[in-house]
């Protein structure tokens, strides 16, 4: 299970990683840019929000184990 959430992390860093380059370096329209912020906002919440369940199962395991 540990390691399905860190795929999942990895991927969802990786895609908002590609969705900051586009807001940086792309040429959008002025009223894409926030929905493309909005984008790299929620995966950086989302791999927080896995990066905490991860180390919650893993001390949940270290105390059962």
């Amino acid at each position: 299970m540990k390691y399905v959430l860190r795929v999942i992390q990895v991927s969802t860093l990786l895609g908002g990683a590609e969705f900051l380059a586009l807001l940086l370096f792309g040429d959008l329209k002025e009223s894409v840019q926030p929905v493309v912020f909005g984008a790299v906002c929620a995966s950086l919440i989302f791999a927080g929000v896995l990066g905490i369940l991860d180390r919650k199962i893993s001390k949940r395991k270290k105390t059962n184990g």
